[in-house]
């Protein structure tokens, strides 16, 4: 049966599902659809089966500390990857769950199916028309192989079907350098996995600051080798196996990983019908601050877009989307301080502006490495370098990369004060405890501090008669 409808989602992840419960607030004339499975990116396939994985890789390796601590018995211990497989699996279970659960509650609101676009406002389904007011595409993303390789795709590894294994091969090849390659293939080293890593480029993780970057290379290189500035290409090879063309030859391995970035699942909704530009990447030209494709009817969100692709920024994006397909007029919202955290360990971090996009000339940078800071120390993570960015006359802070232990903690703490626009002055005057890892961004913002032209006279502890203090009473 034909439907008509006055918003129609196409996609049932955090981005979909954001933009339903944002636009319910106004209409329920809403139709969900998704070909499935259920289950966001993030739960089923991404951020939580990967951090279930880092984390029991991570507890594996800290066996390496244990002598040096008092604590005997280290090279008794032994990992079961096909137990550690499943552990994995249960865990992205439970996560999944509520969102499956949550989606096939919505019944006739929601519909399994591939939608493709017929006109700006009519979608098939099937064998199902659907005429909508307003479309939201919210369809997500996935693993990017090139078409050119030469080989069954079955026999390669995705962030889709890792976690789907019985067991892993005790060597294998990672290709990318970005953040699914580079948490992935720490963990699998850390699991006693022989582990090679094959990069593109020569700045890892989205990096852009040098220093950071050299940093980042330095410390991973220690557990596994990264080859840098490779284009591999891979091949089928006899009884299973995958043959990896690189610069220096060839080589033989049993599996590899093919982590080279994602691409937005468009190819499949007949964008071609709606006569729109379409980018490098085939996303429809759009504004990211209402989500909306040119002057259609049609909205983009989450993954699909291929400008931030976050669970925090999909979420985002799908209210974004759903308040503006549900309301008659376009609202331009302001985005948040973009923020990106790669799980390795140390954590690899952009906040903000990063290095590539400040001018040297007006802004000044801090700097402090972490082989020497108390905390740090103390629990053998003693490694990494933070380097933040800051207006040279002002001292407002602007940005800040790293790789640094708990740099998923201090990236909050960073972008919050870039969001409330706060000069490296006014951050100083807040509280540090002791020993905390925290006082490493204290001792960056202390070095910028000495950079900066206007420097206050005052001291860093506010007077008790001061403005501040009687705003606050």
């Amino acid at each position: 049966m034909d439907k008509k409808v006055e918003i129609a989602i196409i996609g049932a992840g955090t981005a979909g599902l954001s933009a339903y419960k944002e636009a319910s607030k106004y209409t329920n004339n809403i139709l969900l659809i998704d070909k499935g499975p259920l289950g966001s990116t993030c739960a089923r396939v991404g951020c939580m089966p990967s951090k279930q994985l880092i984390h029991i890789a991570n507890q594996f390796y800290e066996r390496h500390h244990f002598s040096t601590m008092g604590i005997d018995g280290a090279k008794q211990l032994r990992i079961n990857i096909s137990e550690a497989l499943a552990h994995v699996r249960k865990m992205r279970d439970h996560f999944t769950a509520g969102v499956v659960k949550f989606t096939e509650s919505l019944k006739n609101q929601f519909i399994r199916g591939e939608a493709k676009f017929v006109e700006p406002n009519i979608l098939k389904v099937g064998k199902q028309q659907i005429t909508a007011n307003k479309v939201i595409i919210a369809t997500g993303s996935s693993s990017y192989i090139p078409d050119d390789w030469q080989v069954d795709y079955s026999n390669l590894l995705t962030s889709e079907i890792i976690f789907e294994q019985e067991n892993l091969a005790d060597e294998m090849s990672v290709i990318g350098g970005g953040i699914i390659g580079l948490e992935l293939g720490q963990a699998l080293s850390r699991l006693g996995i022989k582990i090679s890593l094959y990069h593109a480029g020569d700045f890892i993780a989205g990096l852009t600051d040098p220093k950071v970057n050299s940093a980042a290379i330095k410390i991973l290189k220690n557990e596994f080798p990264i080859y840098l500035n490779e284009r591999v290409s891979v091949s089928k090879a006899n009884k299973g196996h995958l043959t990896i063309k690189t610069s220096s030859g060839s080589h033989t391995i049993a599996s590899v990983l093919v982590a080279m970035g994602r691409k937005p699942n468009l190819e499949n909704l007949d964008l071609e019908s709606l006569e729109v530009e379409l980018n490098e990447f085939n996303v429809p030209k759009y504004d990211n601050t209402t989500m909306q494709i040119n002057n259609l009817p049609i909205y983009i969100a989450g993954d699909a877009n291929k400008t931030r692709p976050l669970l925090h920024e999909a979420a985002d994006e799908g209210r974004i989307a759903g308040f503006n397909a549900a309301n008659s007029d376009n609202q331009c919202f302001v985005r948040r301080t973009p923020m990106r955290i790669l799980f390795s360990q140390p954590n690899i971090v952009v906040i903000g502006q990063p290095f590539s996009e400040i001018n040297q000339n007006e802004y000044v940078i801090g700097e402090v490495g972490y082989d020497n800071q108390g905390r740090a120390k103390i629990e053998n993570h003693n490694q990494g370098i933070l380097r933040v960015y800051g207006l040279k006359k002002t001292g407002k802070l602007v940005g800040a990369e790293c790789i640094a232990p708990a740099g998923e903690h201090l990236a909050h703490l960073l972008a919050w004060a870039i969001q409330k626009e706060m000069t490296v002055f006014e951050i100083l005057k807040m509280p540090f405890y002791h020993p905390v890892l925290e006082e490493g961004v204290r001792s960056a913002l202390h070095d910028i501090a000495k950079k900066v032209e206007a420097k206050p006279k005052s001291f860093e502890l506010t007077l008790c008669d001061s403005e501040a203090i009687h705003l606050l009473t």
